[in-house]
């Protein structure tokens, strides 16, 4: 490692990881996925969940699925209706056509990658491995590994030979994977390798990190990560992209020695909310203090991923499936879609509350392309009057909390907005009030500046 990252910085980053590294990933965040093999209290349930996860890691591709949360959807709707038949089908066309059946189903939340097609061959090679490989028990054989002297990375190697997507320029997944395997909570450390060699698989939000931090040799890398439009052969450098993996493994081990692989998930975190961002040392310490300043404000994390989100009425009852739910909703989806903008559903939730919990937001639509002097840009259709003044008192409190951070354009039917003005005469609430009448070409118009 060529750069020295300083040590008040350094202990900075300790104290982000030390406070983040509780929470668990999207995959495993279970708390709105109820699946039949959790908890682990038995062996059989721990060995389902080793296949299961296995398969998840296999899926861990933007090009496959999307994103995390589509392949926890994808996988859950697989389990339920394929039941024991997920860990043992080998013919691809058998999943292909339940994946068309999730894919209606759900298409009111972003779309599957564009690679999509391959979902159902790397589902069969994962199953042909624990099947062949691991004689159907992939803790056993994890254990055997162990025994005889090996490591993870002798693990990750045997994935790299049999399944489909876990090579090459996609070992990260295998990392993943083993990271979930090892450590202990919020992970499920059922394998018994030692957590001093994981490797902290590389990704392009832990990429923006490892090059904020200066700690790339690369100077092009800060402009090439904040390209609207990479290449697909982004990932394909693997020489290069491996040496930059080994390098911010060895700066996780100079934190913490015993368990480099616990800056994994804060750092994804931290990478995600640079996005678009200047990946400066000024920029990440910024970051960095807002969301240990954060934590201690609201004695827990300001967010979490989310997996599906229901919808709701008054008194608990869903209501409607996840996506867009109203039509208005639906005809801001439909729009964004048609325009070929990328934009993110219902993906995070923010705490905006120590005392009231349950005083949270979730941004409607997320535009990861579009920012405002900056900050990223949310989109928020509200077209029901009854309860507009919870709506704009909440929306204030997470712009005050979060505006530095995040654009708020607030859409409202026409009828609305003198409603809006006379509650909110300085817009607290929003920093753009658009009319439904006209909201798409204030679009174009935004888009445009």
């Amino acid at each position: 490692m060529t750069v020295e990252v300083p040590t008040a910085l350094r202990e900075l980053i300790t104290r982000f990881v030390e406070t983040y590294s509780s929470v668990p990933d999207i995959e495993l965040n279970l708390e709105n996925t109820k699946l039949r093999f959790m908890p682990l209290d038995s062996y059989e349930a721990k060995r389902e969940a080793a296949h299961y996860f296995l398969l998840s890691a296999s899926l861990s591709d933007f090009g496959l699925t999307g994103n995390p949360r589509n392949t926890s959807l994808l996988l859950t709707h697989l389990l339920s209706a394929l039941e024991n038949k997920l860990y043992a089908i080998k013919n691809p066309s058998e999943f292909a056509q339940e994946i068309t059946k999730f894919e209606y189903n759900y298409q009111k939340l972003e779309h599957l990658g564009r690679s999509k097609a391959q979902i159902p061959h790397i589902l069969c090679s994962v199953n042909k491995f624990v099947e062949e490989k691991a004689n159907g028990d992939l803790i056993d054989y994890a254990a055997k590994l162990s025994r005889k002297g090996r490591k993870p990375k002798d693990f990750v190697q045997q994935l790299s030979y049999k399944v489909k997507g876990m090579n090459k320029q996609h070992t990260s997944k295998s990392w993943l994977y083993l990271r979930w395997m090892v450590r202990r909570s919020p992970d499920l450390g059922l394998f018994q390798f030692d957590p001093r060699d994981l490797m902290v698989p590389l990704t392009t939000p832990k990429l923006r990190v490892y090059v904020a931090l200066g700690l790339s040799n690369n100077e092009n890398l800060p402009l090439l990560l904040n390209r609207k439009n990479r290449p697909e052969s982004w990932w394909k450098n693997t020489a290069e992209f491996d040496t930059d993996a080994e390098w911010l493994t060895s700066f996780a081990r100079s934190l913490f020695p015993e368990d480099p692989a616990k800056i994994d998930f804060p750092f994804f975190m931290l990478g995600t909310w640079l996005e678009y961002s200047d990946l400066t040392l000024s920029s990440l310490e910024k970051s960095l203090r807002f969301f240990i300043q954060k934590y201690r404000d609201l004695v827990q994390p300001l967010i979490q991923y989310l997996s599906v989100v229901s919808h709701y009425n008054r008194v608990g009852e869903v209501i409607a499936e996840p996506g867009a739910f109203s039509g208005f909703e639906r005809d801001v989806f439909d729009f964004l879609n048609d325009k070929q903008v990328i934009f993110y559903y219902e993906f995070m939730e923010f705490r905006l509350s120590k005392d009231n919990p349950l005083l949270t937001y979730k941004p409607d639509f997320l535009l990861p392309q579009f920012t405002d002097r900056g900050r990223k840009v949310l989109f928020e259709p509200h077209g029901v009057k009854a309860n507009i003044i919870n709506v704009l008192v909440k929306l204030s409190i997470f712009r005050r909390q979060y505006g530095e951070f995040f654009c708020l354009v607030l859409i409202v039917p026409d009828d609305l907005i003198q409603v809006i003005d006379r509650m909110d005469p300085d817009h607290n609430s929003c920093d753009y009030l658009w009319r439904q009448s006209t909201y798409k070409i204030q679009f174009e118009n935004f888009h445009k500046t």
